[in-house]
C-alpha cells in the first residue's frame, strides 16, 4: 500500500481505511499458510517535528496448520501500530512521491503469530492413524 506524499504534505494527515493483499512472498518459509480480509485503518499525519506518525489498527485472519492435524485453521487478529517512520524529507523523493506501508504493516502482524494453533473441536485422548495411537499425552 502506498502512500501519496504530495497529499499528506498539502493535508499534513492522510486518513486511510481499506483492504490490502501482502505479498505472498513476505510469508513463504513461514507457518503462515495464507492471510484473508486484511484490513487497515486509520490515520497517517506529519507530526509538529516533521516527522511522519502512524496511527494504525490492523485485522486480519491468519491460515495456520493445526500443530496436531495439520490442517487449516483460521486465526482472526488485531493490532495497533503507533509509529514514527522517520523525517518527512527522508522519504520525500520527487519522482516516486509515495511511501510504501507494506514492509511497516508486515513487522507488525508478524509478531501477532502465535506459536501454536490447535484446530477446536481436537480431542487430544483420541488421537491414532494408519498403524500408531497416542498412548498417553505426557
Amino acid at each position: 500500500m502506498k502512500i501519496d506524499l504530495n497529499r499528506l504534505n498539502a493535508y499534513n494527515i492522510v486518513n486511510v481505511d481499506s483492504d490490502i493483499v501482502l505479498d505472498k512472498e513476505l510469508y513463504k518459509n513461514t507457518d503462515i499458510r495464507d492471510i484473508k480480509n486484511l484490513h487497515i485503518k486509520g490515520d497517517i499525519s506529519i507530526n509538529i517535528s516533521d516527522e511522519i506518525e502512524m496511527d494504525l489498527e490492523v485485522s486480519g485472519v491468519f491460515i495456520l496448520p493445526c500443530a496436531i492435524t495439520l490442517e487449516d485453521v483460521e486465526y482472526q487478529f488485531t493490532t495497533k501500530i503507533e509509529e514514527i517512520c522517520g523525517k518527512f524529507n527522508d522519504f520525500y523523493d520527487l519522482f516516486k512521491n509515495n511511501l510504501d506501508i507494506c514492509p511497516i504493516i508486515w513487522e507488525n502482524i508478524v509478531s501477532e503469530v502465535p506459536m501454536r494453533v490447535v484446530k477446536e473441536g481436537i480431542n487430544i485422548d483420541d488421537l491414532n492413524g494408519d498403524g500408531w495411537e497416542l498412548v498417553s499425552s505426557d
